[in-house]
């Protein structure tokens, strides 16, 4: 191989590694400009849900009442027959709506009902009064495949966008887990789980944290109730030891 080819070849390489380098240079400009996109995506995504449960602030669920049994005075029907524990108090509501499912209709079927608040005051109180007269039965005349005696359960649940909606749903399994071990579980806005345990409250933000949590007590509580049981032996034996010796 003389010189010169040998410097052609030289020159090709030292080409093919330049336009190698400018290839990485140029994925690791796309891989900042990537990440860069998606922080700005999920800070738009949050600025949007969050201004989506701005704007439904003032709306509440009602879930389980039959159909079409508001007639079609909707906002006059809920006004006057089921606003639960709120006697003396005036209760404006802007609009009411029907949530369809796009199934076919059937007068007995349980419905999603979606009513505005002209207050949000009275959306708290609504939420409070049905959690404290808790269930909420409501009779009509007829039972249903999902009702007995002729009465239905009545759930009250705030409005959420889908997104705070799936997020607080995910966290419903740790809510009851939380129950059936004694504690006080609440779910706060959007979607932290509030644990009240020996008189301290705690916060998760995430169902993941919670679960290691209660885990953690269940791990604790053979460990102390073994340690209770030796205190207990170490009690008893010197009792017994001396009324042996007594003899």
């Amino acid at each position: 191989m003389t010189c010169e080819q040998k410097y052609k070849r030289l020159k090709s390489a030292k080409r093919t590694q330049d336009q190698m380098d400018a290839v990485q240079a140029a994925a690791w400009e796309y891989r900042r400009s990537l990440s860069e996109l998606k922080l700005q995506l999920d800070l738009l995504t949050t600025k949007l849900t969050d201004l989506e449960d701005r704007g439904r602030r003032n709306n509440i669920r009602l879930v389980g009442l039959p159909e079409s049994v508001e007639s079609s005075d909707a906002v006059g029907y809920l006004k006057n027959k089921w606003i639960p524990s709120l006697d003396g108090r005036d209760i404006d509501i802007e609009r009411a709506h029907q949530v369809y499912d796009g199934g076919q209709a059937n007068s007995n079927k349980p419905q999603t009902l979606i009513f505005r608040l002209l207050r949000w005051q009275d959306r708290a109180a609504i939420l409070n009064g049905a959690r404290n007269v808790f269930p909420v039965k409501y009779k009509f005349n007829g039972a249903t495949p999902k009702t007995t005696a002729g009465s239905a359960t009545l759930l009250f649940f705030p409005d959420f966008s889908p997104a705070t909606t799936a997020r607080r749903k995910s966290c419903s399994s740790v809510l009851k887990k939380a129950k059936e071990m004694g504690l006080k579980p609440f779910l706060v806005y959007p979607a932290w789980i509030k644990l009240q345990y020996k008189g301290e409250k705690r916060m998760f933000d995430s169902p993941q944290m919670a679960e290691d949590f209660l885990n953690s007590l269940q791990r604790r509580a053979p460990v102390a109730a073994e340690c209770e049981s030796e205190a207990v032996a170490m009690v008893t034996i010197p009792g017994l030891l001396t009324q042996y010796l007594d003899k």
